[in-house]
């Protein structure tokens, strides 16, 4: 949809970004095949050096949790050795 976004703007293409998806879901094909962002997603990208970096606040146990507990609240369930996937 992004492609279609950034060359007609929000409105038109966000819908005809919908109307691709649909058509793609219900008859397995695209009108507008797939379209390309005019560089790659490595050249989009900035060195971080010209980026502030994002100072986090500290969890305060009520809002934000560590990551330790934060795995806990979301019950993930699984083998110690299970591979990732």
């Amino acid at each position: 949809v992004k492609p279609l976004w950034s060359k007609f703007g929000t409105a038109l293409g966000v819908a005809l970004g919908g109307l691709d998806m649909w058509t793609n879901t219900l008859f397995g094909f695209s009108f507008f095949g797939t379209l390309g962002h005019g560089k790659t997603d490595a050249q989009s990208l900035e060195p971080a050096a010209q980026h502030k970096p994002i100072a986090y606040p500290k969890p305060d146990g009520i809002l934000t949790f560590d990551r330790l507990s934060s795995v806990f609240l979301s019950n993930t369930n699984h083998e110690e050795d299970q591979p990732v996937h």
